[in-house]
């Protein structure tokens, strides 16, 4: 008898607590923190580039060179392959590109890149890179002014504190070659984090894991952080990078990525507040969009340098059909 009561006790017990706690979770959820999601957040899935348009006349000075429109976007096409100086002969220049490619396993397209290395027995790197420097604070159809969300998710993440981990999912041809990820925070800080060899067959998802990373919440430093009008820490992609080894095979080498996913703290806990610090002073959307103006500048030269270039191309192009005739 006694022993049935204690078990009734315990039981009634561990209902209680749960029922305490689901009540707290939702005054938490209602008028306090957020609901957190966890789990990894997607960084950049290359089946999922759409709406990625920037139009780079808003540059002053592609206007006064006489453009209306200089539309560039994150479509695979449109990435490149930038190679080792030592490596940047123009013929593995011409040979080394970027193209979409179907894949079955992962129901879409995903990133298909050519480099070819030379064959002199030299270590040499080639750099898998955006056709622009993916920005921070770009607006989308629908979003509030200064609010940037155009590629979250598509290149950049917010609200990112330690991080804990990173994964690619990456098709490997048994080369011995190594592949490393760059990423870049809103300070213009660029981390690289190498990610391990290709030498394998097939799709595998590559993990680095933060080797500084602490999970018993007892050993960390605490420290409060400072809140408004502090820029929200935030991560953007910056470029995959491929080192061949002077000791490896050289020439064509081909590889296929599917995204990027990471798994991190948050940086800052989203709470209710009763004042909204941003409505009075507008400090952040001031540093906003005086950092989004600096990266549109920046960018459209580059762009309008390269469309400048194809340009000049015309010309070789229309004397070579004239000769032809």
């Amino acid at each position: 008898m006694k022993t049935k009561r204690s078990i009734f006790i315990i039981l009634f017990a561990i209902i209680f607590t749960l029922s305490v706690s689901l009540v707290f979770a939702q005054q938490q959820g209602a008028g306090g923190t957020k609901e957190v999601k966890g789990g990894p957040q997607v960084l950049i899935d290359f089946s999922n580039l759409d709406n990625t348009e920037i139009d780079f006349s808003k540059f002053p000075g592609g206007i006064a060179e006489g453009f209306k429109e200089i539309k560039v976007d994150l479509s695979i096409p449109n990435w490149g392959i930038k190679l080792a100086p030592s490596s940047a002969s123009p013929i593995n220049r011409v040979l080394s590109f970027c193209k979409p490619v179907e894949s079955k396993k992962m129901n879409g397209n995903v990133l298909g890149a050519r480099i070819h290395f030379p064959t002199a027995p030299f270590n040499s790197w080639a750099k898998i890179v955006p056709p622009f420097e993916i920005p921070f604070y770009e607006d989308a159809p629908g979003d509030k002014e200064g609010e940037g969300s155009k590629f979250l998710h598509k290149g950049v993440l917010r609200n990112v504190g330690t991080i804990k981990s990173i994964s690619v999912r990456v098709v490997g041809r048994n080369f011995p070659h190594g592949l490393s990820l760059s990423l870049k925070d809103e300070k213009d800080n660029v981390r690289e984090m190498f990610l391990g060899y290709l030498d394998f067959d097939g799709w595998r998802t590559l993990t680095w894991n933060n080797p500084n990373y602490i999970s018993d919440v007892k050993q960390r430093d605490l420290r409060k952080i400072p809140l408004y009008p502090e820029t929200q820490p935030s991560i953007k992609f910056y470029d995959f990078t491929v080192y061949r080894d002077s000791s490896q095979i050289g020439g064509d080498f081909v590889l296929y990525i599917k995204d990027v996913q990471m798994v991190y703290d948050l940086a800052i806990l989203e709470i209710e507040r009763d004042i909204n610090d941003e409505a009075v002073w507008g400090i952040l959307k001031q540093r906003r969009d005086a950092k989004r103006a600096a990266e549109i500048r920046r960018l459209g030269i580059m762009q309008l340098l390269r469309l400048q270039e194809k340009v000049k191309m015309q010309h070789a192009i229309t004397g070579e059909q004239t000769n032809t005739q």
